[in-house]
Order: C-alpha cells, then sequence, then structure tokens
C-alpha cells in the first residue's frame, strides 16, 4: 500500500505543476478544460497503476502494456467528448492531457517495485 500512496501523492504533484504551466499560457474556457483534463489524467493513471501493480507479480510487461492501453483510450475518449460536447479549445485540452499522462507514466516503474 505504500507504494501506491507514494505514486498517488507523486501524481498529484506532477499534475499540479503541469497544471500550474499550462494555465500560463491558456484562459477562459481553455482553462476549465484543462483543470478537467487533469483530473481524468489523474483518474486513469491511479486505475493504470492498480492493473500494472496488480499483475507485476505474474507478467509484469501485460500489466504495464494494459495501463498504456489504458491511456490510450482514455485520450481518444478525451478527445472525442472535448471535441463534441464542449466544443472547445483542443490544442490545449489535448496537449496538457498527455503531458498529463506522459509525465506521469514515466515514473510510475519506481514505485512499482516497492
Amino acid at each position: 500500500m505504500r507504494g501506491f500512496t507514494e505514486y498517488l501523492a507523486s501524481c498529484l504533484l506532477l499534475v499540479a505543476i503541469i497544471a500550474a504551466v499550462t494555465m500560463m499560457f491558456v484562459a477562459g474556457s481553455a482553462l476549465r478544460i484543462v483543470l478537467v483534463g487533469a483530473a481524468i489524467a489523474l483518474g486513469v493513471q491511479v486505475a493504470a497503476f492498480g492493473v500494472a501493480r496488480a499483475l507485476r507479480v505474474r507478467n509484469f510487461m501485460l500489466g504495464w502494456g494494459l495501463g498504456s492501453v489504458l491511456r490510450l483510450v482514455a485520450l481518444v475518449i478525451y478527445a472525442l467528448v472535448v471535441a463534441r460536447l464542449w466544443r472547445g479549445s483542443m490544442a490545449p485540452a489535448l496537449v496538457s492531457f498527455a503531458a498529463f499522462l506522459f509525465v506521469t507514466t514515466i515514473v510510475e516503474p519506481v514505485f512499482l517495485k516497492r
């Protein structure tokens, strides 16, 4: 449980940093979309980490691969929802969402060992 809690704390910190940097460059409705994307990305990351952690003993690569597929599907669904429902700025929404997922994925292996 310790590794999961530490991963969650590091994800919260990384997402907050990326969101703060992104907020310096966007305004208005794009800002709201970025913040919603941050919350969704955090949830996706926690779910993907849970899958990878559950399968780390039996088949580490399968768990990590399933987590990666989950992230990709979330990115595609997020793009469709932003494009259809919010009709918001696609560039800041997708770039920030992809950044949230990418950066938190990079630190994931450190916490899978615990």
